[in-house]
C-alpha cells in the first residue's frame, strides 16, 4: 500500500472525527458564541489529547527497545496499548488521534523503507489493516463502556433525585401525622379535663341539690296535713329522687371515675368490670399482672380505661356473649390490654368499609385514643367464635 492510499484512509478518518468527537466541537462552539469555557471539561480534554501524544511517544520508545528482537515484524503491537489507554481515559477523539499517530509512527520508524510513511509488502499491509480494525474496535468498545457508565450515572442521579423526593414526601407525611397525633392528644386531654369537671359538678353540686331536695321533702311531709293519698305521693317523690341520685352518680362515674384518679388503673378497671357484670348479667373476669401504678402515665391510664368502657359497651349491645375476660398485663416492652368475649363475632372486613363506618365509630374512637399515645389497637373476630381486642402501648412512647 502506497502513501497515497494511507493518506486517503486517514482523510476518511478525519471526515468521521468531527461527528464522533462531538464533545470537543460543542466545547469550542459554546466558547466562540458566549466566550465562556467550561474549564474543568476543557482541562480534561487537553489532558486527554496530551495523553494521546505522550502514550504514542511511550509506545515508540517501547517498540524501539524491542526492535532488536522483532525487527520489522509486529510494528504496531505497542501502539495498541496507547490506543486502549487513550480510549479508556479520553474517549473517541483522543483515541483516534492516538490511532493515527501510532500508524504514522510505526510506518515511519519500524517499516521499510524507514524514514517514510509508505507501506510496502503484504505482511506490513495486513498488519496495518489489523491494527486499524483492532484499534477502531477497541475505541468502539471503550466508547460503549463510557456510554454505559454515563447512562448508569444518569440513572443513579435520577434514582437519587427520586429518592430525595420520596424522602421529602415521607418526611412531610410524618410531620403531618405527628401534628395530627399531637392535636388528637390535646383534644383527648381537653375532653378528659372537661369530663372530670362535669363529673365533679354532678357529684358535688347536683348531689348536694338532691340531698337538699330530700330534706325539703321530709320537712314538707312532716308539715302538711295527712291525707289518704299523701303517703303514696311522698313515696313516689322519694323514689324519683333516689333514681335521680343513682343516675347522676352513674353518669359522673362514666364521665370520670374517681377511682382512676385516686386508686389507679387496676382498681378502677376491676370495679368497672364488676359493676358492668352486675348491670348486664354477663359473667366477666378481670386479671392484672406485672403492673405498678408508678410506671403508667395518666394518659395511658385514661386511654386503656376508655377502651375497656367502649369494648364492654359493644359486647353488651352486639355480642350476645355469656362471658367476657379482661386482662391487663405489664411487660418490659409496654402494657397490653386484652378484652375477649365468647359472643357471635363479626366480619372484621366491615371495619374498613365506608358503608359500615357509622356502626363502628366506637372502634375508630378506641383506635384513635390508642394511636394518639403511640400505641396500636388490633381486633380479631370471626362470626360465631367471638371477638378479641388487643391494645398495646409501648412504655417508650
Amino acid at each position: 500500500m502506497t502513501f497515497r492510499a494511507c493518506r486517503v484512509l486517514l482523510t476518511r478518518f478525519e471526515v468521521v472525527m468531527p461527528y464522533v468527537d462531538a464533545d470537543i466541537g460543542s466545547v469550542f462552539a459554546v466558547s466562540s458564541m458566549s466566550h465562556r469555557v467550561d474549564r474543568p471539561r476543557y482541562r480534561r480534554q487537553a489532558l486527554s489529547y496530551g495523553l494521546a501524544i505522550v502514550s504514542t511517544v511511550a509506545a515508540i520508545l517501547a517498540r524501539k527497545a524491542f526492535d532488536p528482537i522483532f525487527g520489522e515484524h509486529y510494528p504496531f503491537i505497542t501502539f495498541m496499548f496507547a490506543i486502549i489507554l487513550t480510549a479508556w481515559y479520553g474517549g473517541v477523539g483522543p483515541a483516534m488521534v492516538a490511532l493515527v499517530l501510532g500508524f504514522m509512527s510505526a510506518a515511519y520508524f519500524f517499516l521499510n523503507p524507514r524514514g517514510s510513511v509508505e507501506v510496502y509488502g503484504v505482511e506490513p499491509q495486513v498488519g496495518m489493516v489489523l491494527y486499524v480494525a483492532v484499534g477502531i474496535s477497541s475505541i468502539v468498545f471503550s466508547e460503549s463502556m463510557h456510554a454505559a457508565n454515563r447512562l448508569a450515572r444518569q440513572s443513579a442521579a435520577a434514582l437519587l433525585n427520586k429518592q430525595t423526593e420520596l424522602e421529602y414526601e415521607i418526611d412531610e407525611r410524618r410531620q403531618a401525622q405527628a401534628a395530627h397525633v399531637d392535636l388528637l392528644r390535646r383534644l383527648v386531654r381537653v375532653q378528659e379535663e372537661e369530663r372530670r369537671r362535669i363529673s365533679r359538678e354532678l357529684h358535688d353540686q347536683c348531689g348536694q341539690d338532691v340531698t337538699a331536695m330530700r330534706l325539703c321533702l321530709k320537712s314538707l311531709e312532716e308539715s302538711v296535713v295527712v291525707r289518704a293519698d299523701s303517703d303514696q305521693h311522698f313515696n313516689n317523690l322519694r323514689k324519683l329522687l333516689d333514681q335521680l341520685a343513682r343516675e347522676m352518680h352513674h353518669i359522673a362515674i362514666e364521665l370520670r371515675p374517681p377511682a382512676l384518679d385516686d386508686l389507679g388503673l387496676q382498681i378502677a378497671m376491676e370495679s368497672y368490670v364488676t359493676a358492668w357484670s352486675a348491670r348486664t348479667g354477663i359473667a366477666a373476669g378481670f386479671a392484672c399482672q406485672g403492673l405498678s401504678r408508678k410506671q403508667i402515665p395518666e394518659e395511658f391510664e385514661t386511654a386503656l380505661y376508655r377502651v375497656l368502657q367502649e369494648a364492654l359497651t359493644n359486647v353488651a349491645r352486639h355480642a350476645e356473649a355469656k362471658r367476657v375476660s379482661v386482662i391487663l398485663e405489664g411487660t418490659e416492652q409496654g402494657i397490653v390490654e386484652i378484652i375477649e368475649d365468647e359472643g357471635r363475632g363479626f366480619d372484621i372486613g366491615t371495619l374498613s368499609s365506608a358503608a359500615d363506618l357509622k356502626q363502628h365509630l366506637g372502634v375508630l374512637g378506641m383506635r384513635e385514643r390508642i394511636e394518639a399515645i403511640g400505641g396500636h389497637l388490633e381486633i380479631e373476630s370471626m362470626i360465631g367464635t367471638g371477638t378479641t381486642v388487643f391494645a398495646r402501648i409501648p412504655l417508650s412512647s
